[in-house]
């Protein structure tokens, strides 16, 4: 039982590893339900779930940050989470259909939610204001979202959608607002930035495994080797927009701060990697919707096209946001590229796959190609 404080030295360990494994499973359970509803009530509802598995995630990439999480307590909470998550991510295709699925995804995250509060308090030791941290921003969140989460489980329909989006926009705003001048801390800044590029990694690798789901379903010939090899190419725009240059200057961004302010620049960090990997969500689902439709004449259609290009612009946009709030400069071509992105969704959605994959790959690779930065003063 007894926590083993970590140091800047810090590194993700095996047992964070198997723990996000969970994540790629329910990562494509999100994508399954996404792509099983292919209507704009069904983006929604894989937002919602997306949003809650965030939020769990994201409470354990700090905690680990706190203490080492393949000894003591931290083992334990960690081990207890693997379980939990993986039952509730077993509910996420039916979340919106069957009552047990529906109560035992917002159970389980409950459930995630208390461990996680339990450690974290006593992983805070003798440090006092922390441990007030702890009980006030997690009474403060925990309430209302299980209120949200179960009532919407039990109602079903639209307010569970309507409930279910609130729990994830509330549980932002609380964490944040009861956050700021706070206790919390952030011991390693290579920890953090290596978890967070570690979540990015699970989520294309989700896009991967959507390229060779929906392939696997045809012959293979040459229009579908060459959807194929385009999808990828578009997985592969996505990993260079952020792992060459940004993630290393934001590591070295929140390495330079210490304390509070490390802390809040690492905050902001974790809220908009949320849009990041959702965005990388999104595209695997039209990546997805593109495959299953490659041997055909039609067109990619309104629901593809708003998942692959609508989902594009999203990463385009919170990559750039990102590597503003971290080196108080954002490129030019990040902000082209998510406009064009944005605004190619009806084009998109009347042309054939090829081109439109050929359309997608040509504007995420946009911001490959260095341009002037637009400087700001950093806060």
């Amino acid at each position: 039982m007894a926590t083993v404080p970590t140091t800047e030295e810090h590194r993700a360990t095996p047992l964070e590893l198997f723990f996000d494994v969970v994540y790629v499973f329910a990562f494509t359970q999100v994508t399954h339900l996404m792509t099983a509803e292919a209507n704009p009530v069904g983006i929604l509802q894989g937002l919602a779930v997306f949003g809650v598995l965030w939020w769990s995630w994201a409470s354990y990439a700090w905690l680990t940050n706190q203490l080492h999480a393949g000894r003591g307590i931290g083992r334990l909470g960690t081990l207890a989470a693997i379980v939990l998550v993986f039952a509730l991510a077993l509910a996420i295709p039916e979340a919106f259909h069957d009552h047990s699925s529906r109560v035992v995804f917002a159970g389980g995250f409950i459930a995630v939610s208390v461990v996680y509060t339990a450690v974290t308090f006593v992983a805070a030791g003798t440090d006092t204001r922390l441990r007030r941290q702890v009980l006030w921003t997690m009474g403060t969140t925990i309430v209302p979202v299980s209120t949200a989460l179960l009532a919407g489980a039990l109602l079903g329909g639209t307010a569970q959608l309507v409930l279910w989006l609130a729990a994830v926009v509330i549980e932002g705003i609380t964490v944040r607002v009861t956050s700021r001048g706070g206790a919390w801390r952030l011991p390693s800044a290579t920890h953090f930035s290596e978890r967070h590029q570690l979540v990015v990694i699970l989520a294309l690798g989700e896009s991967i495994i959507s390229i060779g789901s929906g392939a696997s379903t045809h012959h293979l010939d040459a229009e579908i080797l060459g959807a194929a090899m385009l999808a990828v190419g578009l997985a592969v725009a996505l990993w260079w927009n952020y792992f060459p240059h940004l993630a290393d200057a934001a590591q070295h961004a929140i390495a330079s701060r210490a304390g509070e302010s490390r802390a809040s620049l690492a905050t902001i960090g974790t809220y908009l990697h949320a849009g990041i990997v959702s965005g990388v969500l999104l595209v695997a689902v039209g990546l997805a919707t593109a495959m299953h439709q490659a041997e055909t004449a039609r067109a990619l259609g309104g629901f593809g096209a708003t998942t692959l290009s609508g989902g594009l612009a999203v990463y385009l946009m919170t990559t750039a946001l990102y590597e503003q709030s971290m080196t108080g400069q954002a490129t030019r071509a990040r902000w082209l590229a998510a406009l064009l992105a944005a605004i190619s969704i009806p084009a998109l959605a009347e042309m054939p796959i090829l081109p439109g994959l050929l359309l997608a790959v040509v504007i995420g690779i946009i911001p490959a190609f260095p341009r002037p930065a637009l400087r700001r003063t950093p806060r």
